[in-house]
């Protein structure tokens, strides 16, 4: 009986040892059967714009003509490796054209990457490089400025050009060195209508203006140009915009400048007689001050950037107050017209009168009485004149009378 009960006990042992064998057999294959599927997988990742390292005698040649970068496409399994690669700071491999046994002349020289693990695949666009080596040479040359010069806008003059250093160290091909005409001042300014004061950058240019290859030692260099133009003196006119508000009916305007000094080619100053300083006075119903710009017109400059505008609006009652005013004035004043006009028509009358009687008289005298009538004339003006001053002291001595009376 026990010997049944522990031929039982094996067989269930047996039964479950065999039932976790298969299990751990199968967990085993189907881990590697997915490594050997993840394994098989590759990724793909793009190195872009890497430079491109040539070897050759520097000191002996000069190269140009060439591609500085190139695209590499790298291919791998382990997709942290390709990522680190790709970086451009932490990648490890190089892109290389070995010219080192090649001479004079322009060759295709193929392009290798180097420093790459061997589990991963790269591929270089492009893989040739195209370069030109000459002998190398070096000259000096003076910086010209002449292009400058010619860029200076119609009517404008030159004060002053200083450029520092002004000589420059240039290295080229032999060849090369013999189409170099002159290094100029590289930049893209059109026309010169201001002053300059910057660094530009130099270029090595041929009798056309056409750049070269060549190392030029400084690269750049300092640039002090100072020019000066024509200038006018013009008016500053307010311009009214905007709706003006319920009730006013006009706007007065007081500017803290009436002129502005504007500086441009003679041409275009000969068109501008004034200024515009447009002034919007929406919603305005108050007296405001507000800073306006002054703009001037284009390839000119003003020496105000903006004024100060006052703004006081001019309301209809004050408006009317001022008409009726302006129309009593004249009625006031037509009685004392009239009078006046009466006694200007008096005076006439007398004076007419006056001229007919002397002439009468003088025709009928002799010479002899004319002598004598005009030296009767001159007395009786005299006393007439006597006359008069006497009346006016006595209207003098009357009113400093009535005068010290009232005191």
């Amino acid at each position: 009986m026990m010997l049944k009960k522990k031929k039982k006990s094996n067989v269930v042992y047996g039964l479950l040892a065999l039932f976790f064998s298969l299990l751990l057999f199968f967990n085993a294959n189907g881990s590697n059967f997915q490594n050997s599927i993840a394994s098989s997988e590759t990724f793909d990742e793009t190195a872009h714009d890497v430079p491109i390292t040539i070897d050759y005698d520097s000191d002996e040649y000069y190269i140009q003509g060439y591609e500085k970068t190139a695209d590499v496409t790298l291919s791998g399994a382990n997709r942290v490796q390709l990522n680190a690669e790709a970086n451009e700071e932490t990648r490890n491999f190089e892109v290389v054209a070995d010219l080192t046994d090649l001479e004079e002349g322009t060759h295709d020289v193929p392009l290798e990457i180097e420093n790459l693990s061997n589990s991963v695949d790269a591929s270089a666009e492009p893989d040739t490089l195209t370069v030109t080596i000459e002998k190398k040479e070096t000259k000096n040359f003076q910086i010209d400025t002449q292009d400058l010069e010619d860029k200076l806008q119609d009517g404008f003059e030159l004060d002053n050009l200083a450029v520092s250093p002004q000589e420059v160290e240039v290295t080229s091909g032999e060849e090369t060195m013999k189409d170099i005409s002159r290094v100029v001042v590289s930049s893209d300014l059109e026309t010169i209508n201001e002053n300059i004061s910057d660094s530009f950058p130099l270029q090595a240019v041929d009798e056309n203006g056409e750049s070269l290859s060549a190392s030029l030692s400084p690269q750049n260099v300092d640039l002090n140009m100072e020019v000066s133009a024509p200038d006018k003196e013009v008016s500053l006119e307010p311009s009214q915009t905007g709706e003006a508000a319920e009730g006013v009916t006009d706007y007065d305007f007081q500017l803290s400048e009436n002129s502005a000094t504007i500086t441009g080619a003679q041409n275009l100053l000969d068109d501008v007689d004034s200024l515009e300083v447009p002034i919007d006075v929406t919603d305005i119903t108050e007296p405001t001050t507000r800073n306006i710009d002054v703009q001037a017109p284009s390839q000119l400059t003003s020496n105000i950037d903006s004024v100060t505008v006052n703004i006081t609006p001019v309301f209809e009652d004050s408006t009317t107050e001022e008409s009726n005013g302006d129309e009593s004035a004249p009625d006031n004043q037509a009685p004392a017209s009239e009078e006046n006009n009466e006694e200007n028509e008096n005076a006439e009358v007398e004076d007419t009168t006056t001229e007919t009687t002397d002439s009468s008289q003088i025709e009928e005298n002799s010479p002899e009485e004319e002598t004598t009538t005009q030296e009767s004339q001159e007395q009786t003006q005299t006393e007439d004149s006597q006359e008069q001053q006497d009346s006016a002291d006595e209207q003098i001595d009357s009113q400093e009378n009535e005068e010290e009376t009232e005191r």
